[in-house]
């Protein structure tokens, strides 16, 4: 095996692909508005579309879409030519992924979205291939190498296919002031989800409470705690005030500290 400086491939790495994205900051022009203007004003979803790493950017776009208030879905492009072309609607709008523009599934596609009359925006490295010449609107994503030293591996490629979407995603959650709270609805078991959507009432006990005196038996306190199966007994004073509570976990100290607790009143625990 060859002996590397591995800290340093990573560096290499990270600052190629850091110069593809800056790359990438000062290309981006008025065709990225027009793709925003068209979502916008989109009445349907956006269906994204690509095979191979493109396809996993695509995936990855859809989800960043929907869960940012952009209903969207990832279709498989060979999956697409046998049968799920039937999800697309003419409401909808696509956005093709593809480094060459000139994947064979891809371009298969084309005639039966030009059909439809939809608008079709491709994301892609080569500005002059088939996929860009056939689409409405084209983001370049192009990049002078990947990161890969055989310059093969999708690196660099995917990053800044990646970044435009999420810029895309980003601007159009601005455009549409969508806030926390709409984001807590499209991940309501997310942390934020759940901090924002769960409410008192629904997590607490809105049925008749288990209420005992401090001179009430052990015993009784137990039969209580087991017919209303919260675990838990408020005790109160003579004047309804709050002394404290009695739970399970109390109830298993007691009996490992009294052998007998048929004659124990509450107030000695």
């Amino acid at each position: 095996m060859k002996k590397i400086n591995k800290v340093s491939v990573a560096k290499k790495v990270i600052k190629q692909e850091a110069l593809a994205l800056n790359k990438l900051a000062n290309r981006i022009n008025l065709n990225f508005e027009k793709a925003c203007n068209v979502i916008l004003e989109c009445k349907g979803k956006i269906v994204t579309i690509g095979l191979g790493k493109s396809g996993h950017v695509a995936k990855k776009a859809s989800a960043t879409f929907s869960s940012t208030g952009t209903p969207s879905l990832f279709l498989h492009a060979a999956e697409a030519l046998h049968g799920d072309m039937g999800l697309v609607t003419k409401s909808d709008i696509v956005i093709f992924y593809s480094n060459s523009g000139e994947t064979k599934e891809l371009l298969l596609l084309l005639p039966l979205f030009k059909i439809l009359k939809i608008p079709l925006i491709a994301v892609t490295g080569n500005k002059r291939s088939m996929l860009a010449k056939s689409c409405d609107i084209v983001l370049d994503s192009q990049v002078s190498s990947e990161a890969c030293p055989l310059g093969l591996t999708p690196t660099s490629s995917v990053l800044t296919a990646m970044s435009i979407s999420d810029a895309l995603a980003v601007t159009l959650l601005e455009c549409r002031s969508f806030s926390s709270k709409d984001f807590a609805k499209s991940h309501p078991q997310g942390d934020l989800g759940k901090r924002l959507l769960k409410k008192s009432e629904d997590i607490m006990f809105t049925k008749k409470l288990p209420y005992i005196t401090k001179d009430i038996s052990i015993m009784k306190a137990i039969d209580i705690i087991t017919k209303f199966n919260y675990g838990i007994v408020i005790i109160l004073s003579s004047n309804k005030k709050l002394l404290g509570v009695f739970t399970d976990g109390d109830l298993r100290r007691t009996i490992k500290k009294y052998n007998d607790m048929s004659r124990l009143n509450l107030y000695k625990v």
